[in-house]
């Protein structure tokens, strides 16, 4: 067993797709599949059914799924400690993930004004494995939702802002009158959500649901934010689910109202648990808090 073989087996599992699974880790297909199969012989048990059109965890996959993830936390987070132990870390130049929605592109300006311009590179990588690229130092830290980050080893999670889902409409739909929105009250609209998969769970058990509850050729998965808009600006019958932290307040011939459903999340800065007594942690999020609005 190594650790190949569990990155593969957890990305198909995350996925539900060699395919993409293959596409996220550099892979060929097959050699996806030969590090299952591989594990498949050695652990002497199936983990994944494999059918044409449907991949299915076995009731031994659901198990050693989260054990394989515990290991590959364990491991990033020793390379991590391992890493800043051996290397002084400057405070220059400092790499912050972040997936890019409306809401950020408003408030980074603003944030930006209290440093220097160089003091900030800004990875834009949607569905990235940030826990990840914080251990093995590729970013230093991340603006996420906290349910990416939950229970990570070595992450110490800040929050900016309560998480909430919100439903956004052309301004001319006749939902403007309502204080909030039942999943039931959009069966006769096309609704758009946000491509995710397991990688964001709070966004995949929501969309997982109104699958269920809706007719499934009326809810529409893109891959961003923006082009919600570009949608929902262009058709009133056509709305869109999405965290708060993720809207664009400015935006004219929009509104909002808050979708009556709840999830316990939140947005804000996660990085190493290394960093905490790092003089600049408290500069960033203080910026951030005097840049972000917290009554959306």
């Amino acid at each position: 067993m190594n650790f190949t073989q569990l990155r593969c087996f957890i990305t198909v599992s995350d996925n539900l797709s060699f395919t993409v699974a293959a596409r996220k880790l550099n892979f060929s297909q097959s050699a996806i599949s030969k590090n299952i199969n591989d594990l498949e012989k050695e652990l002497k048990t199936q983990l994944l059914v494999r059918n044409p059109h449907q991949i299915a965890l076995t009731t031994d996959g659901i198990y050693f799924y989260n054990v394989a993830l515990n290991i590959l936390k364990e491991k990033d987070a020793a390379i991590a400690n391992i890493k800043n132990i051996h290397q002084e870390k400057s405070f220059r130049d400092i790499k912050i993930g972040l997936d890019y929605s409306p809401f950020e592109s408003i408030f980074l300006p603003d944030f930006l004004k209290g440093f220097e311009p160089t003091s900030f590179n800004f990875i834009v990588n949607y569905l990235g494995n940030y826990v990840s690229q914080i251990a093995n130092n590729k970013i230093d830290m991340a603006l996420v939702s906290s349910d990416l980050v939950n229970n990570a080893v070595g992450i110490r999670f800040d929050q900016l802002l309560a998480g909430k889902f919100l439903l956004m409409f052309n301004s001319d739909n006749k939902l403007r009158f309502k204080k909030t929105v039942n999943l039931a009250e959009l069966k006769n609209y096309r609704v758009l959500v946000l491509f995710t998969d397991q990688t964001y769970p709070s966004l995949f058990k929501l969309n997982q649901l109104l699958y269920q509850k809706l007719d499934k050729k009326n809810v529409k998965a893109v891959d961003n934010y923006f082009l919600m808009y570009n949608y929902v600006l262009a058709a009133e019958r056509v709305v869109a689910i999405i965290p708060n932290f993720a809207i664009n307040p400015a935006q004219k011939g929009i509104s909002y109202r808050q979708l009556n459903y709840y999830d316990d999340f939140s947005y804000g800065l996660a990085y190493s648990s290394l960093r905490e007594r790092d003089p600049l942690i408290p500069k960033i999020m203080a910026n951030l808090r005097q840049s972000i609005k917290s009554d959306i």
